[in-house]
């Protein structure tokens, strides 16, 4: 299957997507989507603060569908989004490999840091308190699952700290993006 010039921005809630993202729009003018908001936008219903997902599978074909409707094949985005969520009964479940052959990255980059830097992140941030010994088995997975996900596809992968090696992530998105 084609790649598509789709950078993949994965990693736990709290990890730093958003903020790694705006910083990689402004220094690279690069679009950045994120996955949510396309599954919801597709969906026609606004996105939700809670982070357990009903229907963790059946979302993931909005996700493509609106790829299929928003990109184009030549422009490079960045995609924020993640390889494993919480579903309703608060357990770590892995997005369809399907789902990733249907993205079609040319690349992922699995945000990392400690759980105990995302818990405190989370806490300010949606003002509830999150299990840290969850937290941590999440990011496991997360990393777990991303590099399945790249030797299946058999794509770039970088995992990195956004806050601790920015400048590491900076030239692996730039190597990228000089690709023909």
């Amino acid at each position: 299957m084609e790649k598509r010039r789709i950078i993949f921005i994965a990693g736990v809630h709290g990890v730093g997507k958003t903020t790694l993202c705006s910083d990689l729009v402004a220094r690279f003018s690069i679009e950045h989507f994120s996955a949510s908001n396309l599954i919801a936008k597709e969906k026609e219903e606004e996105h939700l603060r809670s982070k357990q997902v009903e229907n963790i599978a059946g979302n993931q074909d909005y996700l493509v569908v609106a790829l299929n409707r928003y990109f184009n094949s030549t422009n490079w985005y960045l995609l924020d989004g993640h390889f494993c969520l919480l579903n309703r009964d608060n357990e770590i479940t892995r997005i369809p490999y399907s789902t990733y052959e249907g993205i079609a990255p040319s690349a992922i980059l699995v945000l990392v840091d400690k759980p105990e830097n995302i818990y405190t992140r989370l806490n300010s941030r949606d003002s509830i308190r999150h299990d840290l010994s969850l937290l941590k088995s999440f990011q496991e997975q997360e990393i777990l699952y991303a590099e399945y996900i790249r030797d299946k596809l058999s794509i770039p992968c970088l995992m990195s700290n956004p806050v601790e090696n920015k400048d590491e992530i900076f030239t692996f998105i730039e190597s990228l993006l000089v690709q023909i």
